[in-house]
């Protein structure tokens, strides 16, 4: 049996959009299970965004680093943080990290020869004059933003997105971690290293325990807290053990028609036809769990 679900949804996208998709299953060495006290969560991470954070990210995950740690930040409406503290100024060995806040666009090599993994970059078209960008767009599954002169490009806040917190200098990032759980907090972009997205599993996100606003979403109390059982690449298991989940291919033909189903609006459920423009916050990226015989 296939299950769909939306990582960001309104209104569903109709079945005839959904028809022409194409499915593409998760690079085990880029994907994470997170398993906490509400649930299972998979990450899919962006080495071409941010490879020096996924590295030390993967590092910390071979190392059980995140094993009976918890969400210690959570607000509502904005971000769940997890991790040992540090943000909190409490300290650790782990090396600090360099912002990794936006890249070259178009994407080159660093190996002409070898080319070093590289891979050509497709780039699908959502919005131009965004409120906080030139334009919006997808890159490979990921939502994402261009500056006018088109050679810069960053990973926006979308609902989903994973980044690593900081203090206030641009290179303090370490361990800890956060996850958009409400309304897209764009100002963030080109602000923080985003290195991942939830591809499954939001609903047991937004089941992690919350904080108090007025505190800044601190939660002391540790039995008020979502506590991390573990975290670990699929490719650290078996095959058998890894969950099969494919996602909607951003560079097709299918997935333009379902941008442009969502720009049009054509559903009689619309008494007020709404404006042709499309917040790349607002469009589904659609995962499909499909169960192990």
């Amino acid at each position: 049996m296939l299950v769909c679900m939306a990582i960001i949804t309104t209104v569903s996208t109709s079945l005839p959009a959904q028809n022409d998709l194409v499915w593409n299953a998760l690079n085990p060495a880029n994907t994470v299970y997170l398993r906490l006290t509400e649930g299972t969560v998979v990450i899919e991470l962006n080495p071409v965004f941010a490879p020096k954070t996924v590295q030390q990210f993967k590092l910390l995950l071979g190392q059980q680093f995140y094993r009976g740690l918890s969400f210690y930040r959570v607000i509502d409406g904005f971000v769940a943080q997890g991790g040992d503290e540090s943000d909190l100024g409490e300290a650790h060995s782990v090396p600090l990290l360099a912002s990794e806040f936006e890249i070259d666009w178009p994407r080159k090599p660093t190996n002409k020869k070898l080319a070093d993994g590289w891979t050509p970059l497709a780039w699908t078209p959502v919005q131009k004059n965004d409120l906080f960008a030139a334009q919006t767009g997808f890159i490979n599954g990921f939502p994402a933003a261009r500056n006018k002169k088109g050679d810069r490009a960053w990973l926006t806040h979308c609902p989903g997105a994973v980044a690593m917190a900081r203090n206030d200098d641009p290179d303090t990032g370490s361990t800890d971690f956060y996850i958009v759980i409400g309304q897209a907090p764009r100002y963030l972009d080109r602000n923080l290293t985003i290195f991942g997205r939830v591809v499954w599993g939001m609903d047991v996100v937004q089941r992690i325990k919350r904080g108090s606003t007025l505190k800044n979403g601190i939660i002391k109390n540790d039995l008020e807290r979502s506590w991390i059982k573990r975290m670990y690449l699929a490719s650290s298991v078996a095959e058998e053990e890894r969950l099969d989940i494919f996602i909607a291919d951003t560079n097709t033909a299918g997935f333009n028609n379902l941008l442009e189903d969502r720009r049009k609006r054509n559903s009689t459920f619309f008494h007020h036809q709404p404006p042709g423009v499309l917040d790349i916050c607002q469009v589904p990226v659609l995962a499909r769990l499909e169960q192990k015989r």
